[in-house]
């Protein structure tokens, strides 16, 4: 476990730890604010009656200089007779400041910091980390250097403003921890979590916008409308689709319904500064006539979202002057229209989740980030509040290297001189310690600050600070390695949901190296426990990905159809005992990939794995998917569990609570034979009630297919026995993204008994047609 040293709050002295960039020299004189051994000889001044932020910035103030020099600075109303002031001053009108920059400046022998709400704040930061060295490297890391003094140059005058209007708080570690994220002057609200909020001594939040994206399918929700008005939902191939699709924009009723529903939202949330109106998580947007005619005259599918959005910020406009309406330009709305323009108070928030993250997104000769560069343009000429959305993580396996973090201040500067007001980089939002998630944090957190500044010396002085001084060069030489630069981005492009088993950018051999480099870290901060914690979180996602590669990632059936592929490994052992220990330190807070791994899920799988035995199954033209290789998503609604009636003890059960995919297996985990086709069937029990109706729903999908869903059958009460028996979910002939899924079946009408309170299922059969 993490152990009580992890719950305090950590401030080391690091008699070492004085680095390049540790703190500033000055070759001109300087003015001392304080120094170890000397009595004050300045106060902090706040004028009378000051706001919460002011107050809070010099209590920040004075509790870091004393950390830093013993020397405690009081706080007064007005500077006292014989003593020098450091001067918290509010900004004039004409200064351009606002309530985000600052201006740090010398002045008669007395210092001055001068910023609005939240660039008070943001200017003591400044001068505590550039001018003391103090670094805040994570919530539970802050390292305090061992000089004793306080000091800037005589003829400071620093004035700073933030390149973006909004900087986002998109990894865990700022989403719950508010004072943390405001010394990384982050400003966003915190998007998942009611801990993580900004009160006012922390100058509040710059822009919240109400709802955390994807919300059509909340303003208009199928579950209600699908079965009484399915010509609200799209029309595909001639037929209107209630599930997994996008409402149609051009029917009236379906804009009176949202726009009704929007106003109780901003009713609700009248404090927000923008409303969601999003597309659902879905391609399949409507192609009915009048659909389909606007967005051939726009040249575009945002043709059709960008006026009905228009049509409801008009109406947002009249009954609540000043808010925006936020929405996307993502996947298939990504291209901007024609003719149409958004409005004023609408803001597009520009999402580059196709693009190749392994170069600069306007240097990389992948065919997505061209297009995107085009997009971004185009959107740049009609819609002057942009938002960018972008994606600073592997979605798909969070701890997976992802070579990204070099090229951060490039993007930013992109953005940046497409005049983009707001950027939010989604990261880890799920847990602690990603594939350099501390330092990405950071970083990101820096170049949306400045995104002119070197990138460079900031890595070099985080890996110095949070790893340790010993540590360093072995980490150094890790982040240099996983972030080298393909030869070739256009054929191994870094894309957000790269699976850990692909081999196509990082080699075994580099996986291999890091993990050598990784122990010798681990080794070498031996002696500082707090240090030693991070660099094994560090190490795991190296861990995890040479683990991935050999059991929990691609083809985890052991009865397999291709045995030979599956060569025993002497190091699933070791790998094994390392992951577990890594989950137990880490204490829940490791997410190993968006949603689907959770710790326990992966605890679970990992005891499996010592179960099961390492070596492959007898050659056979069936694989049988037992209940411990099934993806269980969300685990609120579906658990692993024992039950002595299942084929191997365990199985996966489903509440019958929620309709919706609960439980699935991925062909990708499958060593099938391309273009042959399989039968699929489950081992299913179900504990009926003794009432009448539906019990489950499964079936077969494939997105690169149409239709994408290929099979989809419902099983009631009368057609299942007591105990487990097999039922067929049907034929196909699978790709990568084929999936078996299960469902609780459809809720029954209000005062109907439910026909059962919970569906187990322990295995699946996948059996190779002659």
């Amino acid at each position: 476990m993490r152990g009580p040293w992890r719950l305090l709050a950590a401030v080391f002295a690091m008699g070492a730890f004085v680095a390049a960039f540790s703190q500033k020299t000055f070759a001109e004189g300087s003015l001392v604010l304080a120094e170890r051994g000397s009595a004050p000889t300045f106060a902090i001044v706040v004028g009378e009656n000051p706001a919460p932020s002011r107050r809070y910035a010099a209590e920040e103030l004075r509790d870091w200089t004393q950390r830093l020099t013993g020397v405690t600075l009081s706080i007064e109303a007005a500077r006292p007779e014989g003593l020098g002031g450091v001067f918290l001053d509010e900004p004039e009108a004409t200064s351009g400041l606002g309530e985000e920059g600052f201006r740090l400046h010398v002045e008669n022998g007395d210092f001055h910091i001068v910023g609005g709400r939240r660039g008070i704040l943001y200017g003591v930061y400044e001068l505590l980390e550039e001018y003391g060295g103090i670094g805040w490297y994570a919530s539970w890391r802050t390292v305090v250097p061992d000089t004793g003094r306080l000091a800037v140059p005589a003829d400071l005058d620093d004035t700073q403003v933030p390149a973006f209007v909004l900087r986002g708080r998109g990894w865990y570690d700022l989403q719950h921890n508010p004072d943390f994220a405001c010394r990384l002057r982050c400003n966003g609200a915190a998007t998942y979590f009611r801990d993580g909020q900004f009160s006012e001594r922390h100058g509040g939040t710059a822009w919240r916008q109400s709802g955390s994206g994807h919300s059509l399918g909340r303003l208009l929700p199928a579950s209600e409308y699908g079965e009484s008005h399915p010509e609200y939902f799209a029309e595909i191939n001639g037929v209107r689709q209630t599930r997994d699709v996008q409402p149609c924009l051009t029917n009236p009723d379906v804009l009176e319904i949202v726009t009704s529903n929007l106003f109780a939202v901003i009713r609700a949330d009248p404090d927000a500064d923008a409303y969601d109106v999003t597309q659902n998580d879905y391609d399949r947007y409507c192609t009915c006539a009048r659909c389909r005619a606007i967005d051939e005259e726009e040249g575009s599918h945002a043709g059709t979202l960008i006026r009905f959005v228009n049509a409801i910020a008009e109406r947002v406009e009249r009954e609540f002057p000043g808010k925006q309406v936020t929405t996307f330009a993502y996947r298939y709305s990504r291209h901007p229209p024609k003719v149409t323009r958004p409005r004023a108070n609408v803001v597009i928030k520009f999402c580059p989740i196709e693009c190749d993250y392994s170069a600069p997104l306007s240097e990389s000769r992948y065919a997505g980030n061209r297009s995107f560069v085009e997009d971004l343009a185009g959107w740049r000429a009609i819609s002057p509040p942009l938002y960018i959305f972008d994606y600073v993580v592997n979605f798909r396996a969070y701890l997976h290297p992802f070579p990204n973090a070099p090229n951060f201040f490039a993007n930013l500067r992109s953005f940046h001189k497409a005049g983009a007001l707001y950027y939010a980089g989604l990261g880890n939002c799920e847990g602690l310690h990603a594939d350099f998630g501390e330092l990405k944090t950071w970083l990101l957190a820096k170049g949306m600050w400045n995104p002119d500044r070197d990138w460079q010396p900031l890595v070099e002085r985080f890996i110095r600070g949070y790893y340790g001084e010993a540590a360093a060069p072995f980490v150094q030489e890790v982040f240099d390695l996983l972030n080298a630069p393909p030869t070739d981005e256009a054929a191994h492009p870094a894309l957000i949901y790269e699976d850990a088993w692909d081999k196509g950018r990082v080699s075994d051999e580099v996986l291999d190296r890091a993990a050598e480099l990784w122990a010798k870290a681990e080794e070498s901060a031996a002696g500082d426990p707090e240090c030693l914690h991070n660099v094994r979180m560090g190490a795991a996602g190296v861990t995890y990905s040479r683990l991935d590669r050999r059991l929990l990632g691609r083809k985890t059936a052991w009865a397999t159809l291709h045995p030979e592929r599956f060569a025993p490994d002497p190091r699933l052992p070791e790998l094994l005992d390392a992951m577990e220990q890594y989950a137990e330190e880490a204490d829940g807070l490791l997410r190993y990939r968006e949603h689907k791994r959770s710790h326990d899920d992966v605890v679970a799988r990992l005891a499996a794995a010592r179960r099961r035995p390492f070596a492959p199954a007898e050659p056979s033209t069936t694989a049988l998917i037992l209940a411990d290789d099934l993806e269980i998503d969300p685990p609120t609604h579906c658990q692993r569990i024992d039950d002595s009636d299942a084929m191997r003890g365990r199985a996966c059960a489903m509440t019958n609570s929620r309709h919706g995919w609960c439980l699935r297996f991925r062909f990708r985990n499958l060593a099938y034979d391309t273009g042959v086709r399989y039968r699929v069937r489950a081992h299913v029990r179900a504990e009926k009630t003794g009432h009448s109706g539906d019990i489950f729903e499964a079936g077969l999908y494939d997105r690169t297919q149409n239709p994408s869903f290929i099979i989809n059958k419902t099983f009631s009460a009368n057609q299942m026995s007591d105990g487990y028996e097999w039922y067929d979910l049907g034929e196909l002939t699978p790709s990568d993204w084929a999936i078996v899924w299960f469902s609780a079946a459809r809720q029954p009408p209000p005062g109907t008994q439910k026909a059962s309170d919970r569906v187990l299922v322990d295995a699946i059969e996948v059996s190779r047609l002659p």
